[in-house]
């Protein structure tokens, strides 16, 4: 905290006790070489020391104290402010969305779909229109339930919600409608406990960062266990390091000149559902190219 931040009663007290402090210093200075006369002047130094620089000196650390517990109350009164609004539009996604993307639109395609005989459909030429709804909408759904899971953490008490998965269905699932479904190679993955929408978001960011900060003619992203507790996610990109990780998890932070776009909070959130299930991930850059995610799901 600067001192511009502190009341006017501890600048005072400050700069009072700094000028004494300086005096009694410089007393102390003349007396141990001789320019003052030693008995009379050491209690004079004293007696200004213990009467005025001690309580001034404590009066300016209790009212550092209070300033400091003041920007701590006005920070977390704002955060708690914050977190309504959060709260608030949480419940909007997790509730009033819910009709519109899980009833109403299904009912309204499956509607279209009695009504259209397959002759309809081949002579107004409308299969490739009507699978793209559905694809749309299915992966519209799964992103739902991601923001769905991830903004019902926000309510105070929350517990991660999770059921033993297939990693490998639930990933191969969850990829089926990527335009890069194609580039990413699935091993078989063991049977753990987790929360589907959500462990597969975080993964899926792991892999559209291996394929986007990729300058390879063909880009690939592979998943695999390294051993009996450690998924591996390995790409062919710029590659990345612990150190690159740690920097680039925090929230916007974004690399220098980089010409991807992006927001910068990917990574963190990312990583932050990782650590929600109590899972830990770590970034190691390989010598031949491209970066080795482990994430310890055991």
């Amino acid at each position: 905290m600067s001192l511009s931040q502190l009341t006017l009663r501890a600048r005072i007290c400050y700069w009072v006790s700094a000028t004494l402090l300086s005096l009694f210093f410089l007393g102390k200075a003349l007396i141990a070489l001789d320019l003052m006369e030693h008995s009379r002047a050491t209690e004079v130094v004293d007696f200004v020391f213990v009467l005025l620089v001690v309580p001034i000196g404590h009066a300016y650390v209790m009212e550092y104290i209070s300033a400091q517990r003041r920007i701590h109350e006005a920070a977390l009164e704002e955060i708690q402010g914050k977190n309504a609004y959060l709260e608030h539009a949480a419940k909007i996604l997790r509730h009033d969305m819910h009709s519109g993307i899980n009833t109403y639109i299904p009912r309204g395609i499956s509607s279209l779909e009695r009504r259209l005989t397959p002759e309809v459909v081949r002579q107004l030429k409308l299969e490739a229109p009507l699978k793209l709804l559905k694809e749309g909408l299915n992966h519209t759904q799964k992103v739902y339930w991601g923001v769905y899971e991830f903004t019902n953490l926000v309510k105070q008490g929350t517990k991660l919600q999770m059921e033993e998965h297939d990693l490998t269905q639930i990933l191969t699932s969850y990829l089926a409608t990527t335009a890069y479904k194609d580039q990413v190679v699935i091993d078989r993955l063991p049977t753990v406990l987790v929360n589907e929408p959500l462990f597969c978001t975080a993964i899926d960011n792991l892999i559209r960062n291996g394929l986007k900060y990729n300058d390879s003619e063909f880009k690939m992203v592979a998943l695999t266990m390294l051993d009996d507790s450690t998924l591996g996610i390995i790409d062919n990109g710029r590659g990345m390091s612990q150190e690159d990780l740690e920097k680039y998890s925090k929230a916007y932070a974004r690399k220098e000149g980089q010409k991807e776009k992006g927001s910068g909070l990917g990574l963190n959130i990312c990583i932050a559902i990782l650590r929600e299930h109590g899972f830990s991930i770590s970034a190691q850059k390989q010598e031949e190219g491209g970066t080795l995610i482990k994430v310890k799901i055991k």
